[in-house]
């Protein structure tokens, strides 16, 4: 069971309510120590007087902000801590406001708010409700420590959230800090309406679960085979901007995005050679040869949630599956980088073949059966080129 990290009351004009604050997300990333090359020596640090290189204890370290060219303002800390806002129980909503009102840029961490003891169920749950059906959120400050936060307490499904957020002289603002902005320039016409097509079919519900940290879990294969004494070959390739006609790369997007052939490249671009099919490993080496973009572009063929945030090599683990032939169902055969498809009766089978297993006359009979050619992916998948492998003496 979590700790609270603050305990205090929650106020809405005279309703006080008894609350716990407790950190809402984990810190997954992957932490490393220092150590002294070729030994397992951690790196330490110390604090050392920069002219006399003599160590400084703790006691004896006093703050001092910069007024430039060596002079110092010297504050202790406990002339900090008499100005310091104190430790405060209370957090006081002092306003309510619509959420989409506030710009998600404000927003810095988050925390659940909850009840303490069962005498507060009753007040805190009309908060709640209260908010929700109001579609507001409320503003307040909190004493956290020993620093003041801005907050927004906004109703979620089983608890309250509250959101500590920027003041807003700490937001920066585009036009100061970014001098290549592009102007006020507007669209209207084809050129919109076919981005807003392209929007619309890239469009899916939300589902975090589909989403994924990629890069942590390569670290940790990273980790392990170098732990069984194995190396790694890189093979990734960086995205390159391949917008020069803006129309024609939002028709083939769009194309793409449907599962539909893409149109024809322009005369004077030839085709990305690949090589030729031959054997089990064949239809696997046309994969590892595409880009990318054009595995992502048969992701969106085959309909591979949360495509694009996936690695190339986590592209081509992901597309094999589905792209290799099935007897009766499905075949593929890759042309220049993209797959044509066709769709077949579920009780369509050629003479002498065996009838469709289970699952592909039933809960598979809407999935793509893609056109078999010389190139068509073999059922077998070999070592994607680039993953983490151990290497044998």
């Amino acid at each position: 069971m979590a700790r609270a990290i603050w305990s205090g009351f929650l106020s809405f004009g005279l309703v006080t309510v008894p609350v716990g604050l407790y950190t809402a997300t984990a810190d997954q990333t992957i932490h490393f120590h220092q150590l002294h090359k070729g030994t397992s020596n951690r790196i330490r640090y110390r604090r050392v007087d920069e002219v006399t290189g003599e160590e400084v204890p703790l006691s004896d370290i006093v703050s001092g902000y910069d007024l430039g060219g060596g002079e110092y303002v010297v504050v202790t800390r406990d002339e900090l801590r008499e100005v310091a806002p104190g430790r405060s129980e209370q957090i006081e909503i002092s306003d309510f406001v619509d959420l989409e009102r506030i710009d998600p840029v404000y927003f810095r961490q988050t925390y659940y708010l909850a009840p303490r003891g069962k005498a507060a169920d009753r007040a805190y749950a009309l908060l709640r409700q209260a908010m929700r059906e109001t579609s507001k959120v409320g503003i307040a400050t909190l004493i956290l420590r020993d620093k003041e936060h801005l907050v927004a307490v906004r109703p979620g499904d089983e608890v309250l959230i509250l959101e500590t957020m920027y003041f807003d002289d700490e937001i920066r603002k585009p036009s100061e800090e970014i001098g290549n902005l592009p102007g006020d320039t507007t669209f209207e016409g084809r050129e919109l309406a076919v981005a807003k097509k392209l929007v619309e079919s890239l469009t899916v519900d939300w589902s975090p679960g589909e989403y994924h940290n990629t890069y942590r879990t390569r670290v940790e294969e990273l980790i392990e085979s170098k732990r069984a004494g194995g190396t790694v070959t890189p093979s990734e390739e960086r995205p390159r901007t391949n917008v020069v006609d803006l129309m024609t790369a939002l028709e083939e997007s769009i194309a793409r995005a449907r599962g539909q052939a893409a149109p024809t490249a322009p005369a004077g671009r030839k085709p990305a050679a690949r090589p030729a099919a031959a054997g089990k490993d064949a239809g696997f080496a046309e994969l590892a040869a595409l880009s990318r973009a054009e595995l992502l572009d048969l992701a969106a063929q085959q309909g591979i949630p949360g495509r694009s945030k996936l690695s190339k090599d986590a592209l081509i683990e992901a597309l094999a599956p589905a792209t290799a032939p099935k007897r009766g169902r499905r075949k593929t055969s890759l042309t220049a980088g993209r797959a044509s498809r066709t769709l077949s009766p579920p009780g369509d089978k050629a003479e002498g073949e065996e009838a469709p297993d289970a699952r592909a006359s039933s809960g598979y009979r809407g999935l793509p059966r893609l056109r078999a050619g010389p190139g068509a992916l073999p059922r077998h998948r070999p070592r994607a080129p680039g993953r983490l492998h151990r290497v044998h003496r």
